[in-house]
């Protein structure tokens, strides 16, 4: 790995943890799983597998550590891949529906590994997250679109990082 490319994703992984201090009075309304997603697109697998596991670990001292900050990049990396496997084949619409969808499947998983941990009825856990499964799906379908935009411009028109400054951004 070069010099750049961890600058780039130390940079990234910082712009995460911000976003999600940012939004932490909205419970589950967050924009990272969208920028996870699309990093994959923009960076490649490894680089969005990292640049997750570094917010969340780093946002864990922000908002308080426990096996759950584990069961998060467990859950994370499973959705992550799946983005990986099955995104390429849509256009833009289809993967904001695809994003809900892992988005909800996201919940999903760390609600039954948290049941298990827990010793509870997975169903019940299930059923008592769904709202928040929910908000954390639509806003990820949202955000999706928006984030889509600005990082394309950040890594494909030259000029805007020129202007900007941004010499980690550019290839």
């Amino acid at each position: 790995m070069s010099l750049r490319y961890l600058a780039r994703i130390a940079l990234l992984a910082a712009v995460c943890v911000v976003l999600r201090y940012a939004f932490a009075g909205l419970p589950n309304i967050k924009p990272i799983t969208a920028l996870y997603f699309l990093l994959v697109d923009f960076e490649d697998l490894k680089g969005s597998l990292l640049v997750m596991s570094i917010s969340i670990f780093v946002s864990s001292f922000l908002f308080g550590m426990g096996p759950w900050v584990l069961f998060q990049i467990l859950s994370f990396t499973v959705v992550i891949c799946l983005w990986y496997l099955l995104y390429r084949r849509l256009g833009l619409f289809g993967q904001s529906m695809l994003a809900l969808l892992l988005a909800f499947s996201y919940g999903l998983v760390i609600d039954g590994i948290t049941a298990l941990l827990y010793q509870m009825p997975w169903w019940t856990y299930v059923a008592a997250g769904a709202g928040f499964n929910l908000a954390h799906a639509w806003s990820t379908m949202l955000f999706y679109p928006i984030l889509y935009f600005i990082l394309r411009r950040l890594y494909h028109e030259k000029n805007l990082l020129v202007y900007l400054r941004l010499p980690l951004l550019s290839f």
